[in-house]
């Protein structure tokens, strides 16, 4: 009853926004009109010449020259960190499709996964379309605004689409250059339920799911000149010369309460937001919407020599010429940051398989597998680039939800824990939603997301040095996620007096067993973490006294550490199965995965400890690392997108330039392929291909940090410049990467050797670095002028203390620039 209510106060508000009481209008819904409402007849398109296609301005830019015909591997995505949508810029009829990131059926329950929503679409029909020319869509990287502009019989139209942050809206402007020549039918369709309300100012709708959620949207249409109607049906504007749209979407998700939903209301929300917008006018909530993406995307600029993005951005993807892939490289490092500004902002949610754009779910319908927040490598490779590309912030969402769920008192995640006999601490089940439930997918087989998650809020916390954020948040999730392996471990089976992670399996093959590599990695580096979080805080802050360090340190001492080599000189992936021989990469790929077992395997889940981790690495271990690195090869290079994606950091660990360049090659293939062929490839909108019918976000995201680790490992003990540099990159600049320690470095480079290296501190913490013959650097504090003598120079080593919010400069001397060589393990 008081969900009805709530809808009906939604749609009074709603008439009351625009202008006109339910009674005064004559589109209510009435016995002879049906329940829902489908999208219009698609007309055909237009006829389109482009004879002399001009690129755009702005290089960072994707641009094509025909209007897309599919969503997955066409349509441009924009967002705002929660609100989502999908352009596919037809002339004839435009498509707007949006996705709101907490629109989801299921609940807490580790049985109702439930589903990620389509949340609506926009359709625009051209009732006035003409053969055009000198079409061009686009999408600029750099202010977040996809735009159209085509010439027909005379006129020059243009479109700019844009979704704000701080309005909380999609912004859509229609305009025609000369005169009234705009004549536009506009449908706003519920993916889900009951079909939209029309007025002559715009239109609503609102539904509520299975599980209480309520939702709703709201469009406001404005225009200039031209005469405005509504029915049913529609909204049709004739002869205007310019019209805008604004769109709000919002549920009553909250993830504070203790069953995820408010009791605000959706209808009320969304209709003030649309309403301040609409009173701002579009091009203040334009301005306001660059401004704030400027300040994040900004931060960091990536150029490559030679670099030319003269072509067709699908075209760009063929032409293999070492301008083209300069380019495309470029390309994809910052569309993974623009991905992460557009994805993660706003509500505790972080995301999913998807980002938030997601197709699939209409009226009773399911995503791909559920576009879930995926635990086995998925969510958590959504966030890799965060913190090395300058975008802390971002990372937030995630690591927000995890406290939340972590911490919630009798939760789900808690319930997890205590249905496994545990009675401390918290588990993540595989294949999640937001409301902390999953589907029944390896429960009770697959129980370390828990230490993986943690690794994220150590990070965080390397990268900023926010104690506030480690004492308030971290500390609490990590201490109880160890308290469930301090009391799930299991001695050795073998009797060789270890203690085991039981029953896990290496994602995603292998029999469910003791003492998987994956599992024994992750632990370990949970421990190492918190016991070095409890040393930054010290035992009052942290929580931790003398007695549970000393039991941390004794359960560490004897944990199995996930490191072994077999017979063949290859890391072992299972401490009781041999690894197995090397298939390909699409072997057997529809066999349930505990029998899926191939040593070409897309996952590679026992170098965990290589990256993301850090304690496979020639100084710890030389053989463990060569074992690794043996390992590596012989999983071979063909993969899906983001198992490719994955590899190049792994490369780039190893300090192999060429292979690493390799990979990134495979993975910037050019791909339309929405089957089961498992290569991966990129598609002409530059998302990552999958195995399936849609993309799968984490490869692009995967590949930024790649790109990211190519040019800079942030190591805990130093940070190593330029250690997987290829050839052909050979000149070029990268600024405002930032690093542990929270430092912020710019470097420039000229025939492959470092040229000059900025660094500035922001917390003011000691830092070394690694390059060669980097001791015979002299270091110049830029902010005081003031040369700065090092704690220690050795060889390829620098150590120096440095000043909160100081500017550092390190200059070789010409004849010390060195050989990459020294670095790279080839």
């Amino acid at each position: 009853m008081k969900k009805v209510l709530f809808t009906l106060l939604g749609l009074l508000f709603t008439y009351a926004a625009m202008g006109q009481t339910p009674q005064a209008t004559s589109n209510n819904q009435s016995n002879t009109t049906s329940t829902y409402q489908d999208a219009p007849a698609t007309p055909h398109e237009v006829a389109i010449q482009n004879t002399n296609p001009q690129p755009p301005s702005e290089p960072l830019s994707l641009w094509y020259t025909t209007p897309a015909t599919n969503w997955v591997r066409e349509a441009l995505p924009i967002g705002n960190g929660d609100m989502g949508a999908m352009i596919l810029g037809g002339v004839a009829q435009d498509r707007i499709q949006f996705n709101h990131k907490t629109l989801w059926k299921g609940t807490s329950q580790p049985t109702d996964l439930g589903s990620y929503l389509p949340f609506g679409d926009i359709y625009i029909t051209n009732l006035n379309a003409k053969s055009a020319t000198n079409y061009r869509r686009c999408l600029n990287l750099r202010t977040a605004v996809a735009d159209v502009q085509y010439d027909a019989d005379g006129e020059c139209y243009t479109r700019e689409y844009l979704c704000s942050n701080p309005d909380k809206v999609v912004a859509i402007r229609y305009k025609a250059k000369h005169a009234r020549n705009l004549s536009l039918s506009i449908n706003l369709i519920n993916a889900q339920g009951l079909r939209a309300t029309y007025t002559t100012k715009g239109a609503t709708f609102s539904g509520t799911l299975t599980n209480g959620m309520v939702y709703a949207a709201t469009m406001r249409v404005c225009h200039k000149a031209g005469r405005v109607t509504a029915t049913s049906e529609g909204i049709e504007i004739n002869r205007a010369k310019e019209v805008v749209i604004f769109l709000a979407c919002t549920t009553n998700f909250d993830p504070t309460q203790a069953n995820h939903l408010a009791g605000n209301m959706p209808q009320i929300m969304a209709n003030s937001t649309v309403q301040a917008a609409s009173n701002k006018g579009f091009e203040r909530v334009k301005s306001r919407h660059i401004n704030d993406h400027a300040q994040l995307f900004n931060r960091v600029n990536f150029t490559l020599q030679g670099a030319e993005n003269t072509r067709p951005t699908n075209l760009l993807l063929t032409a293999n010429t070492n301008g083209a892939n300069n380019m495309i490289d470029q390309l994809i490092f910052q569309y993974g940051r623009y991905l992460t500004i557009a994805a993660s902002r706003g509500i505790d949610v972080p995301s999913n398989l998807q980002g938030l754009w997601n197709k699939d779910g209409y009226r009773g319908g399911d995503a791909v597998w559920a576009s879930d927040i995926h635990s086995n490598i998925n969510v958590q490779m959504n966030y890799w680039p965060s913190e090395p590309t300058n975008l802390s912030e971002c990372h937030m969402p995630f690591l927000n939800f995890i406290c939340n769920e972590a911490l919630r008192h009798g939760g789900q995640w808690q319930q997890n824990a205590r249905q496994l006999g545990v009675e401390a601490g918290w588990v993540v089940n595989t294949a999640g939603n937001i409301f902390g439930g999953s589907s029944n997918y390896k429960i009770g087989k697959y129980s370390v997301v828990n230490a993986w998650y943690c690794s994220h809020l150590w990070q965080h916390f390397a990268y900023t040095c926010d104690t506030t954020f480690l004492r308030q948040k971290a500390m609490p999730v990590m201490k109880a996620a160890c308290d469930f392996w301090v009391k799930r471990l299991v001695e050795a089976q073998n009797g060789d007096g270890t203690l085991e992670c039981p029953n896990e399996y290496s994602p995603e093959q292998g029999y469910v067993q003791n003492a998987t590599a994956h599992s024994q990695q992750l632990v370990t580096q949970l421990f190492e973490q918190t016991l070095k979080a409890i040393e930054v805080l010290g035992h009052e802050a942290s929580g931790c006294d003398n007695a549970y360090v000393d039991l941390l340190k004794s359960k560490l001492n004897k944990l199995d550490k996930g490191l072994r080599i077999d017979q063949n000189g290859l890391l072992r992936e299972w401490k009781y199965q041999d690894n197995t021989p090397n298939l390909s990469a699409n072997t057997d790929f529809f066999a349930d995965d505990e029998h899926n077992v191939w040593q070409g395997h897309r996952h590679t889940s026992h170098l965990m400890a290589l990256y993301p981790g850090f304690n496979i690495d020639p100084g710890k271990d030389s053989q463990i690392f060569a074992a690794a690195i043996k390992s590596l090869a012989n999983r071979g290079d063909d993969a899906t997108g983001w198992a490719r994606a994955w590899r190049i950091s792994l490369w780039a660990r190893a300090r192999n330039n060429a292979h690493a360049y390799q990979t990134l090659r495979g993975f910037a293939h050019h791909t339309t392929n929405t089957n089961y062929d498992w290569q991966g490839g990129l598609y002409d909108n530059l998302l990552d291909a999958h195995a399936t019918s849609v993309f799968q976000i984490e490869g692009n995201y995967g590949a930024t940090a790649g790109i990211a680790e190519m040019l800079l490992q942030s190591r805990p003990d130093s940070l190593v410049l330029l250690p997987a540099l290829p050839p052909a990159w050979a000149n070029g600049q990268i600024d405002g990467l930032k690093a542990i320690g929270n430092f912020e470095i710019s470097m420039a480079w000229c025939a492959g050797q470092l040229s000059t290296l900025r660094i500035l501190s922001v917390k003011g913490t000691p830092v070394t670095l690694a390059y060669p013959h980097l001791s015979q650097a002299t270091i110049v504090n830029e902010t005081t002028g003031e040369k700065v003598t090092p704690n220690s120079h050795e060889g390829n080593s620098l150590s120096f203390n440095t000043m909160a919010g100081h500017t550092y400069r390190i200059t070789l001397p010409h004849s010390a620039t060195g050989v990459q060589t020294a670095l790279t393990n080839k």
